[in-house]
């Protein structure tokens, strides 16, 4: 086959463009890049002609052209610019920027005689720094336009300006939104069997006083009240119909959720003059939470100010001081939550948790008081969550010359995160009381230093930068811990304990780097940071590296405004933060079935024996920007990897948890970005898809153990081990015969093996994100889906929904009869034993879920963890006139988030982890479902 060479290929894809020439008007501003500044009577000409126009005197012009010329912007003292014509240039105000020029002196030896024989005083020219007249240094020539007279002396000329112009903006946001569970977000609950169980060879109706559990009693037809005076229901015991009071049986409803009202108002106000800008923000938003019984409250205040280029070319201001603090009255200490999901769905739907939560004799009422809580009684706690924020932040920016700037940034920022957690005696996993306080302040001034130095040299430039950050942290960390109380009270405990902690760190990160640069399309950067610690050993070498070609330039693709190819490679260091705030390790010594004691108080913090988690990051990139059919594309792809070295999780060594640089991890994946957008008269149109997959790999344990579990419990857990992704779901599973058969056992059940097995991979096969939005005059409408396919979840929540007899799952299989698992016996021997799912006469510990016990067997939980979800959708419209009006934006909205959602499994929330920590992902146990929110937004600017 014959070649075809890179240039003509590239002609070939764009000659059809080509024949589509275009007429248009191409209207801006020009300004210069030092100081923002229009530029009046610059040229503007069309490249090879003699079709011109000059800027007006606040630099603007509008000149007529095809797609394809070259204007060629020029000025005295200033560059002279060339801008290829696209399609897309027509109807838009552009912005144009152009460099001064420095005038070399001139060296002739003619014009040096003549400047030695011209001294005579009349031809000298008087220093305006010398002169005896006043003048002002700092204003700029735009202020000339600002001149209201002029009176002139024989020693003065008096100016007198208008007074200078004061711009200000004032805005108001509101949003008003209601949040819900739909129902095929949660894992579906049956409604037609009682508490109960076998007893006897029969099915029966066993209440909250017999301890039992289960819901795997008679059908709630079968049943009616007896009218007795029974504690645990007001209208009495429930019994066979024909024995009772012929008032039927009820079916309640113990949901927990509910709709929750969430408000949201956001006041700004800014001022902006000639020289410089200042606002102040403040937010306000109060959500209830999903169980309708507390509320979340957030404040926001951010007040900046900042100098603008004009007040002086040479110094320039930043600064800004914000404020936050939010308190949650009902969080997700403790997995909180989770256990409130738990209690609530586990309970049988005979029995009424709203009748009350307190016994005669002070104890709890709950379907078994002794095993299980009531939801009602653990909304009485004493738990918050409550933190706040300082940052101040001031920067500036001195220009020395034209080629050297210096930069520099000071800031303080102080958080403080106060959690606390309390639930009254006689609670099902906290019997004694129990309260805890958990108080973590931090604090750390940073400081930046940056020295930057750019020179042209004729086709090449060169830039040179020097940047130093320094930072210093206080950590103070105090936990007190009480429980042995009296009823009802959290005073005069019986134990209390209290652990305190502070560490202090300073860290110096200096970085510099050279960047060379041919013609404006080839670039290469080298760069070294050091990494220097009070606490954790030093890394002084740390280089990286970027080499860019545009071969838009190159080529001269006029319809390409970038065609880049670059590639990166980068050494650097995770810091550690002083408090390891990955809680993920808490739970990985208990059991499902003791999760109602479950409390993350293994707190572990940063020490010098922990080595820094050193880093290599690469990529291999392609952008791409053009003008093709009339719409603008931006097409972007990354094919991206890293390598970890010394990861850092906590590890259990003699029932102890401790930080350690455990594990090396690998990680590769590509990323595609594309994004379209077009223009039709006051239509317009943008879209985005970005799709990227991405595989991690440990390579390396640096201990002795076979796996390292993270996150999880005993019996199902994500781990590191080598050769397999991080996070590998290890759980119980069926025991197989070296041909992979399930066996089998003498009761026709497959046998669980005694060795927990490799039974999930969490990382999915690929992510889409797909966005739209359209724009017709001022009506907008976009929306955003995300898709995932492949990986893998462990859905706890249904096998213990199926232990406990109160999942819809369990209520359609225990009719089985006959049926036969597929596998083989010890002897090799297909399985022919049939078994039935629920037999009274082999009693409820034979049940096809009981038998398993309170969690089942890890893998029958493993599910798709494929989703599809409309993640954001608003529709808006601006009913201002014009921004000259005295209300430049009135917009009112309609907007929803999580409006529709399709998994492989009901009960699934693609964004949720078990307790809310960091590397729970893909482990469900009762986690906070996915909630989805349909509001109204009014935004007004004045």
């Amino acid at each position: 086959m014959a070649r075809i060479s890179f240039k003509i290929f590239v002609l070939l894809i764009l000659f059809p463009v080509f024949c589509f020439a275009q007429e248009g008007t191409v209207t801006g501003t020009l300004t210069t890049s030092s100081d923002g500044l229009p530029l009046p009577g610059a040229s503007i000409l069309i490249k090879g002609t003699t079709n011109g126009v000059v800027t007006d005197f606040d630099g603007n012009y509008s000149i007529k052209c095809n797609v394809g010329d070259v204007i060629v912007i020029s000025y005295v003292g200033m560059d002279p610019k060339e801008i290829a014509v696209t399609a897309d240039m027509f109807g838009a105000v552009q912005k144009i920027e152009v460099k001064r020029v420095k005038v070399k002196l001139i060296e002739a030896d003619a014009y040096s005689e003549a400047l030695k024989k011209k001294k005579k005083k009349s031809f000298e020219i008087p220093s305006i720094a010398d002169a005896k007249h006043r003048y002002n240094k700092k204003d700029y020539y735009n202020s000339l336009r600002r001149v209201k007279d002029i009176n002139v002396d024989p020693k003065h000329v008096i100016l007198t300006y208008f007074n200078p112009d004061i711009y200000f903006q004032v805005g108001v946001k509101s949003n008003l939104s209601f949040q819900f569970v739909k129902e095929s977000n949660l894992p579906k609950l049956q409604s037609s069997f009682s508490q109960g169980a076998t007893e006897n060879g029969s099915i029966a109706f066993l209440g909250p006083e017999t301890g039992n559990i289960f819901s795997y009693g008679p059908n709630l037809n079968t049943l009616e009240f007896d009218g007795s005076n029974y504690i645990y229901d007001k209208n009495g015991k429930l019994v066979a119909l024909g024995n009772g009071t012929g008032v039927s049986s009820k079916q309640y409803n113990n949901s927990v959720l509910n709709t929750a009202i969430n408000r949201f108002t956001n006041v700004y106000f800014d001022v902006e003059t000639n020289k410089w800008t200042t606002g102040i923000d403040f937010s306000h938003n109060n959500t209830d939470d999903i169980f309708g019984r507390a509320q979340k409250i957030n404040n926001d205040l951010t007040i900046n100010f900042k100098t603008l280029y004009g007040n002086s070319e040479k110094l320039s201001w930043k600064s800004f001081v914000k404020y936050s603090d939010w308190k949650n009255n009902q969080p997700n200490i403790n997995g909180f939550r989770n256990n409130l999901l738990l209690n609530a769905w586990v309970t049988p739907v005979t029995f009424d948790n709203s009748q009350g939560s307190i016994l005669p004799d002070n104890t709890q009422r709950s379907f078994s008081p002794t095993n299980y809580n009531n939801s009602e009684w653990l909304f009485n706690n004493k738990n918050y969550d409550a933190n706040t924020l300082f940052v101040a932040n001031l920067e500036n920016d001195i220009n020395i010359g034209d080629n050297f700037s210096i930069g520099s940034q000071l800031s303080y920022k102080t958080t403080e995160n106060e959690q606390n957690f309390g639930l009254f005696a006689n609670t099902v996993g906290f019997e004694n009381g129990y309260l805890s306080n958990k108080t973590i302040k931090n604090n750390s001034f940073n400081a930046l230093l940056d020295l930057h130095y750019e020179k042209y040299l004729g086709d090449f430039t060169i830039d040179v930068r020097s940047v130093t950050r320094f930072k210093n942290e206080l950590l103070d960390y105090t936990f007190k811990e009480s429980e042995g109380f009296d009823a009802f009270t959290f005073s005069n405990p019986n134990n209390t304990s209290v652990i305190s902690n502070r560490i202090n760190r300073n860290v110096l990160r200096p970085h510099q780097s050279i960047a060379l640069e041919y013609k404006r399309h080839s670039k290469i950067v080298f760069s070294n940071t050091a990494y220097i610690s009070s606490i954790q050993k030093n890394k002084l070498i740390l280089p990286s590296s970027v080499i860019k070609v545009d071969l838009a330039n190159i080529l001269d693709i006029y319809d390409f405004s970038d065609f880049s190819l670059s590639a990166t490679s980068a050494f650097d260091i995770n810091e550690m933060p002083l408090f390891h705030n990955n809680q993920s390790h808490n739970s990985l010594q208990l059991l499902p079935s003791e999760s109602l004691g479950y409390t993350s108080n293994i707190d572990l913090f940063i020490n010098e024996g922990i080595d820094l988690e050193e880093r290599h990051d690469y990529s291999l990139n392609l952008d791409l920007d053009f003008y093709l059919w009339d719409v603008n594309w931006n097409f972007t792809t990354s094919y991206f990897g890293s390598k970890t070295k010394g990861s850092v999780f906590p590890v259990l060594e003699g029932n102890q948890f401790q930080l350690q640089n455990i594990a090396d991890i690998t990680n590769k994946g590509l990323e595609l970005q594309l994004e379209v957008s077009e223009w039709f008269d006051k239509f317009h149109w943008s879209s985005r898809l970005s799709f990227m997959t991405n595989q991690n790999k440990v390579t390396k344990l640096y201990n002795n153990e076979g796996r390292v579990p993270i996150a999880g419990f005993q019996n199902v857990s994500k781990n590191l081990i080598v050769g397999q992704p991080a996070g590998v779901i290890v759980g119980t599973a069926f025991e197989r015969d070296t041909q992979n058969n399930i066996v089998i056992d003498s009761n026709g059940y497959p046998i669980v093996d005694i060795e927990q097995q490799i039974i999930g991979n969490p990382i999915p096969d690929f992510t889409l994100g797909f966005s739209n939005q359209f724009t017709w005059k001022k009506l907008k409408f976009n929306f955003t889906l995300d898709f995932q396919k492949g990986g893998d979840t462990w859905n706890g929540t249904q096998n213990v929904l199926n232990y406990f007899g109160t999942s819809q799952q369990s209520a359609d299989q225990r009719k089985i009869t006959n049926y036969v698992f597929n596998g083989v016996n010890a002897q090799g021997n297909t399985n022919t034993i049939p078994v039935d799912f629920y037999n009274p006469e082999d009693g409820i510990e034979n049940n096809r879920f009981v038998r398993y016990g309170f969690s089942g067997v890890a893998e029958e939980a493993i599910e798709d963890a494929s989703y599809l979800n409309l993640r954001t959708v608003e529709l808006s419209y601006d009913f201002a006139k014009n921004n000259h009006d005295f209300f430049r934006q009135v917009e009112i909205g309609l907007y929803a988030h999580n409006l529709i959602t399709f998994t492989k499994f009901r009960g699934a929330s693609p964004y949720s982890s078990l307790f809310d920590t960091n590397s729970g992902h893909n482990l469900n146990f009762f986690n906070t479902p996915l909630m989805s929110e349909v509001g109204l937004k009014v935004n007004l600017k004045i």
